[in-house]
């Protein structure tokens, strides 16, 4: 099997999911958590993984690199997703907080990047994990969101664990 269609399909989603992300924040007015702006770092690193991928189209031990790369930035974004929808299932007075010190480590994190216009509309973040300042149908964004990032890390793992197969004609009793 070609992997190669599927890392651009996997860089073109991380796109549409960093663009929707974008869109919410600066035309809708939703400010992002602390955990929504690791999930972009998270989407960004597995679309930066996808599209070297894609241009590198690797075989055998290239193939299995790239494929585990992709897997674990899946499992850490559906983490995150699922994470988020936890904490916001949890009732107010035993709502936690994003993570112990996470707000402290993206302020660390951001001030090794250049700062700028970019940066900041990335990387900032000036919510709480658990507000809810938007919802359709009863769900929150996270809520919405949650399926499509588990939905991500189960295609990658089924992308990791199929076979490349080089040999497209030949014959093969395997």
């Amino acid at each position: 099997m070609n992997k190669r269609p599927h890392y651009l399909f996997v860089f073109i989603l991380c796109l549409i999911l960093l663009g929707a992300a974008l869109f919410f924040q600066l035309v809708v007015g939703l400010e992002p958590c602390p955990l929504c702006i690791l999930q972009r770092l998270a989407m960004m690193a597995l679309g930066l993984v996808a599209l070297l991928a894609f241009l590198h189209n690797p075989s055998g031990f290239g193939d299995k690199v790239y494929g585990l790369l992709l897997v674990l930035g899946g499992l850490f974004s559906a983490g995150i997703a699922v994470r988020q929808v936890w904490l916001l299932s949890l009732p107010p007075e035993e709502a936690a907080s994003c993570g112990p010190g996470l707000e402290v480590w993206l302020d660390r994190f951001i001030t090794y990047f250049p700062q700028g216009s970019v940066t900041e509309v990335l990387l900032r973040s000036g919510a709480s994990c658990t507000d809810v300042a938007w919802s359709i149908f009863g769900l929150s964004l996270p809520q919405l969101t949650s399926p499509v990032f588990v939905l991500l890390a189960f295609y990658l793992m089924w992308l990791f664990f199929r076979r490349n197969n080089n040999h497209i004609g030949e014959f093969s009793m395997r």
